[in-house]
């Protein structure tokens, strides 16, 4: 197996960070940064002692996977599941 690089971890985290910047607006903000904390703090103590840079790309990337579902669920792109996924809701 071979190292990576600190250059080439910059350079990841320098584009994570850009993705994050480009992908979650102020309106989406909030719900991403929550659901972010409830997985964090779901894995356990290993991310505790994570260095703080690293906690902060993985919360960033989750921040950006959170608000590209939403994004697509507010564009109507899984109107079709929804039944399917909350049949409830279509109840009289």
């Amino acid at each position: 197996m071979t190292s990576t690089s600190q250059e080439e971890i910059d350079t990841a985290a320098q584009d994570i960070t850009g993705l994050h910047i480009a992908t979650v607006p102020d309106e989406h903000a909030r719900a991403a940064g929550h659901a972010a904390a409830n997985l964090c703090s779901g894995a356990g103590a290993d991310l505790l002692y994570a260095p703080s840079r690293l906690q902060q790309l993985i919360t960033e990337a989750i921040e950006v996977g959170y608000a590209t579902a939403l994004r697509d669920v507010r564009n109507g792109n899984f109107d079709e599941n929804i039944q399917e996924w909350r049949p409830t809701l279509f109840e009289e």
